[in-house]
């Protein structure tokens, strides 16, 4: 099948096109939207297209694609839960919706059930004269057969797709096989012993090839899906350290990286600093432009980290607006350093909307007895003392905090 992907998540992208492409589909891969407009038209079975993506959305991409071809099919992907794009992308009319984040393995069940078969394949398929068109459930289990054209089609497969889930009896199954190859001018159909059936090929093989190619084809279909096996663990492993709206590490990851580093700390005598990051008055964002538009300068301050710091750097999201970074090798004077050229590069970010927008800083290095609770709490407790003294401001930990904050903070 051939299909079109855009995606801006570059990881996302690339771990899509991979099992997409595992199932023997062609994916064409954009990672912006005017991109996209510039390929159209083209001849695509399917289109992905994620709805926020740089320089035309998918929604309009959505109506451009239909406008030219009614019966596109367009799959839609996002992180965004708003019910007025769900009920758009509906009502211009694409075919499914998947919300972000979500399992590699539920884009290949939905690409499944839209029972797409792509025209060049079916149309080489030709029938014995005189025993007319093939029944709506033959149509089914070849359409089947097609989509995992070098793969073992099981029984269980037939009973779900062709039967819809209904109980049907090995006899009844085979039957429909049968009626099937015997519809069919060639013999393409191969019989996996145990297992199921195959089409590894639209041109009829000779007997004595019979053997080899299906050994070949099990091999093959053995070594796809265990590459498809390691592609859901690279993307499940992604998921499960990575904050999906930021896509930049969660709390799981911080730990595990602090971990890490409190050995080589303790072991080698390495420094590790901590800055924690917040931005200032976000809940006024929130409240007067609403959660999207939050949620944007969000993902825009998250890529300003991700190329401002150095690539040893962890970069975190600790929650809500705020950030932290993991430093090693970094004394506390370094990262006031760093923290305050960051703090001016906020400062100059271009946002239209929202006007001047600012953070405060807060600074610790580890120590010996340290979890990584006691160090952020001490980083902290120097954010908060940033805050009280005006935001915009960067502060490294001082011990006898009482004596350095406004008495109101503890009342």
């Amino acid at each position: 099948m051939q299909i079109l992907l855009l995606e801006d998540d570059i990881a996302l992208n690339k771990a899509i096109q991979k099992v997409l492409e595992l199932d023997n589909h062609t994916v064409t891969t954009f990672g912006d939207g005017e991109s996209v407009r510039k390929a159209l038209p083209g001849h695509y079975d399917l289109y992905i297209l994620d709805i926020n993506v740089p320089n035309i959305s998918g929604l309009e991409l959505l109506k451009i694609i239909l406008d030219n071809n009614e019966q596109a099919k367009v799959m839609m992907i996002s992180a965004n839960t708003d019910l007025a794009s769900l009920e758009k992308a509906y009502g211009i009319g694409c075919v499914d919706y998947i919300k972000k984040p979500f399992h590699i393995a539920e884009i290949r069940a939905k690409i499944n059930r839209l029972n797409i078969v792509p025209a060049p394949l079916i149309s080489k398929v030709k029938l014995r004269p005189g025993l007319g068109k093939l029944t709506k459930k033959e149509k089914l289990l070849l359409t089947l057969l097609l989509e995992n054209m070098g793969k073992t089609v099981t029984y269980d497969m037939i009973e779900t797709r062709v039967y819809e889930n209904k109980p049907m009896s090995m006899d009844a199954l085979r039957a429909l096989v049968r009626r099937l190859r015997h519809k069919l001018a060639d013999d393409i159909i191969r019989n996996i012993l145990d297992e199921g059936y195959t089409v590894t090929s639209l041109i009829p093989q000779k007997a004595e090839e019979k053997f080899q190619t299906d050994a070949t084809s099990r091999m093959e279909a053995l070594r796809r899906e265990n590459m498809r096996l390691k592609v859901e663990r690279e993307v499940l492993l992604k998921k499960s350290t990575t904050d999906p709206l930021t896509e930049l590490f969660n709390r799981i990851k911080i730990e595990e990286v602090f971990l890490y580093e409190q050995q080589l700390f303790l072991n080698r005598g390495t420094s590790l600093s901590v800055i924690l990051i917040d931005l200032d008055d976000f809940k006024s964002v929130n409240d007067r432009h609403g959660h999207n538009i939050g949620d944007k300068y969000l993902k825009v301050f998250a890529k300003t980290l991700k190329t401002f710091f150095r690539e040893d750097d962890i970069i975190g999201r600790w929650g809500g607006e705020e950030f932290i970074i993991l430093l090693p090798n970094t004394s506390e004077e370094e990262a006031q350093q760093y923290a305050n050229r960051l703090k001016r590069t906020v400062q100059e970010l271009d946002c239209p909307l929202l006007g001047m927008r600012t953070a405060s800083f807060g600074i610790a290095s580890i120590r010996k007895d340290d979890t990584l609770t006691s160090l952020v709490s001490r980083a902290d407790e120097a954010l908060l003392k940033a805050k009280a003294l005006g935001k915009n401001r960067v502060e490294i930990y001082q011990p006898s905090r009482k004596h350095l904050y406004p008495e109101t903070l503890y009342q």
